[in-house]
């Protein structure tokens, strides 16, 4: 697990080039927020009424009861988006609409349906204290700070921003992420399939993946087992995004030249193989300040080595405050037979029962199986040198 975790910092040490740009509050849900949001104004801005009733003093209602009601009189109709004429004053009452200001002199509105009126006046049944009334501020209190950088915009956060009168709003630049897919055996969706082929899914995949977390992922090109087409290719990559990725070619196999275009190209490289599976088949290097991360050809693995150990990064490559992986423990619905010397990780969905987080394995779990992913939302991790776990045992997962 230590090389694991100095994996992740290895990369988290590789300073980011963060980009800004001004959106369209409309546009900002799941941006990455880039500025401090403070409040300038208190919302609600003024003494405003929660229902639609009727404006009065608490104390003119104070001995008010069936069977001695007390009549106000009624002396103006205040609907919302309307500033009152007259201050609520001994013996009156004003008709207001929810969300309307209520006037001077007013500490209460009583809702219509607890009242007897007419265009002129208004009869009331029992006393009350106060209330019914948003003071300025109960939402949101002036000069306070509603938002820091690095927040990630949800509804909520974009309602409150609009709230302050803002038109725009200051977020990262997403992104771009380019996919370079390795092996002469690779096809283009779309295009015939030779015999011997396959289709090239990791893009897809893969890429799925960097859009939900807020990435723009891009296919770069497939490139044959051949290495100065791949160094070729990669460096072409780097220059046209932020971040590269590889897919294959990463091992230790007569056709995997990952390794060495990386030398080739003059990349230094943070790590290579990590003690896990599926994925761990997989390096990162830095050039030019960008990071390449190889990862599996096997698209299973691919994803796993990808969330597992590069997700941290990505997140930090957003702008995000928020980096980690979302950690907890969850039980095992189904007992997981096999063995394994280093940490195994599996590809599983959260299902909540009896109060408890369930961890339910993927059908498939195979490396290449992008079956696998299907539906996944957790990986599960399984300790190094574990014979085999019984359903109902714990393991730590994450969500992705």
């Amino acid at each position: 697990m230590e090389r694991i975790n100095e994996a992740r910092q290895a990369l988290l040490e590789v300073s980011v080039n963060l980009k800004r740009e001004k959106i369209p509050v409309e546009k900002a849900y799941g941006r990455v927020l880039a500025e401090r949001i403070m409040a300038e104004m208190a919302v609600p801005p003024f003494r405003r009424s929660a229902y639609d009733g009727y404006a009065i003093r608490s104390e003119d209602i104070r001995e008010a009861s069936r069977k001695n009601p007390v009549t106000l009189k009624v002396t103006e109709r205040i609907p919302a988006g309307s500033i009152g004429k007259h201050p609520v004053t001994k013996g009156t009452a004003a008709r207001i609409m929810t969300g309307a200001k209520v006037p001077e002199g007013a500490d209460i509105v009583v809702k219509h349906e607890d009242t007897c009126f007419t265009d002129t006046e208004v009869r009331f049944f029992m006393s009350a204290p106060g209330g019914n009334i948003a003071e300025p501020g109960e939402d949101v209190k002036q000069g306070i700070c509603l938002m820091e950088p690095g927040k990630v915009i949800g509804a909520a956060d974009a309602a409150v921003i609009a709230g302050q009168g803002m038109g725009q709003v200051r977020v990262f630049r997403k992104p771009v992420v380019g996919i370079v897919s390795t092996g002469s055996e690779l096809v283009r969706r779309g295009k015939h399939l030779p015999e011997g082929m396959v289709y090239d899914t990791n893009p897809m995949l893969l890429a799925g993946y960097m859009q939900s977390h807020g990435m723009i992922p891009r296919e770069w090109e497939i490139v044959p087992d051949d290495m100065e087409m791949l160094s070729d290719s990669i460096l072409r990559a780097l220059a046209a995004h932020d971040m590269v990725i590889t897919t294959g070619g990463v091992s230790a196999g007569d056709f995997d030249y990952v390794p060495k275009a990386m030398e080739r190209i003059g990349a230094i490289v943070l790590f290579h193989g990590l003690p896990f599976k599926p994925g761990g088949a997989m390096l990162a290097a830095v050039k030019d300040g960008k990071v390449i991360l190889g990862l599996s050809g096997n698209p299973g693995a691919a994803a796993v080595g990808m969330l597992y150990v590069g997700l941290p990064y990505m997140k930090k490559l957003c702008g995000r405050s928020s980096i980690h992986l979302t950690k907890a423990q969850a039980v095992l619905s189904e007992p997981f037979g096999k063995s394994s010397r280093g940490i195994r990780i599996l590809r599983g969905s959260a299902r909540i029962q009896e109060g408890r987080l369930m961890f339910d394995q993927m059908e498939n779990q195979r490396n290449g199986a992008v079956w696998s992913m299907m539906g996944c939302s957790l990986l599960g991790e399984v300790p190094a040198g574990n014979a085999g776990l019984l359903a109902g045992e714990t393991i730590n997962v994450y969500f992705i």
